[in-house]
């Protein structure tokens, strides 16, 4: 019976995850599709053009909709074995609840490494595409200017325009600070190139700063002009992608590149911890809310179950929105970053077993 009943479970389930998950990513690409098409089109990309959009951007669309595809399944496939009366034929030969968590197991494995793979290398990589695509079809000089500020290694960037890979920055500007947190230069350049190991400035003009007397303010202390200069920063083409994404996917090396300071930074530290803090139990998700889904299900005959499905539904959409303000917390330094990750996933684990053991003595 073990040999039939945990390959039956288990197909019965991930096949209503997966088809849940097929149809939410489905939704968000027609919706997405109908806002940004008229762009595409405008921009003489035609139909070949909208499905190359829709390719890039289907992978951080399916990592949105897996936390709740794996709710929705659950309590559909739950549902549907409890009005066959496939629940109460194996509660009758002794199989509990528990024991059918335990046969699946594999599935939520199967969903936190399906997480993984699309957090910590197709979503990203899909976003650095898409932009670089997305850029390239307007000329670097005819994009509207977009001041983008970054925290590097060797002083704070300002820059207005860059190119679609990230190799070009145009109207560069570079501000330094003494160790008292004072302005002492100024760094004016047309242009930045990206070498390999630097950023070619062209045009270079330098303006030198010093403390005034009785004066907190600085004063220019001192001009200087170049024609071209090499410039020894942390920042790379790939970071130059990323700014214009309001919230980059980064995998686990990247976040803890920039904690470490090898990687630049466009927000505060407590941003990145929390983020790289998320990474690890971001794929428990799934486990958490196929426990949820469970009590779907014992249904009652005469009651018909909606009970259970809404309390269900209720606290796997809970779960999202508690996980969601603590992790606003932890991104704002308000929260310690672990505490910010762990807090909802613990608190909704354990109001799943207590469902459980609940249903087990029904």
């Amino acid at each position: 019976m073990k040999r039939v009943l945990g390959p039956y479970l288990r197909g019965r389930v991930i096949g209503q995850i997966l088809a849940l998950l097929a149809a939410l990513t489905g939704l968000m690409q027609l919706l997405e599709l109908l806002e940004i098409t008229t762009d595409v089109l405008g921009r003489g990309l035609g139909a070949a053009g909208v499905l190359r959009y829709a390719v890039l951007r289907l992978p951080g669309e399916m990592a949105i909709a897996l936390p709740l595809a794996a709710l929705l399944g659950g309590m559909s496939a739950f549902y549907a074995m409890a009005r066959s009366r496939e629940i109460t034929a194996l509660r009758c030969a002794g199989v509990g609840l528990w024991r059918v968590l335990l046969h699946l197991a594999p599935v939520p494995i199967i969903l936190a490494l399906l997480q993984l793979g699309l957090s910590q290398y197709l979503v990203p990589v899909a976003e650095r595409n898409l932009k670089a695509w997305w850029d390239s079809t307007l000329p670097l000089e005819e994009r509207p200017a977009e001041p983008r500020w970054v925290r590097t290694s060797n002083g704070v960037l300002l820059f207005e325009r860059n190119s679609a890979d990230g190799r070009s920055l145009l109207d560069v500007r570079i501000y330094q600070r003494g160790v008292d947190g004072k302005l002492t230069q100024r760094t004016n350049a047309q242009r930045a190139d990206w070498t390999g190991s630097g950023w070619q400035l062209q045009k270079v003009h330098d303006l030198h700063a010093a403390a005034a007397p009785d004066s907190a303010a600085p004063s220019a202390a001192g001009q200087q002009d170049e024609d071209t200069r090499l410039w020894q920063t942390n920042l790379r083409p790939e970071d130059v992608m990323e700014l214009d994404v309001a919230e980059p996917h980064l995998s686990g090396m990247v976040l803890a590149d920039v904690i470490v300071g090898e990687r630049v930074s466009t927000r505060p530290r407590s941003y990145y911890e929390a983020v790289l803090a998320r990474t690890f139990t971001a794929p428990f998700a799934g486990f958490i809310m196929l426990l949820l889904a469970l009590p779907s299900a014992i249904v009652s005959e005469r009651r018909g179950g909606g009970g259970r499905l809404l309390g269900a539904l209720g606290l796997g959409l809970s779960f999202l929105l508690v996980d969601g303000v603590f992790s606003s917390f932890g991104s704002s330094g308000r929260l310690d970053p672990w505490i910010a990750a762990t807090a909802a996933p613990l608190l909704f684990a354990a109001i799943g077993f207590l469902q459980l053991a609940a249903c087990e003595r029904a």
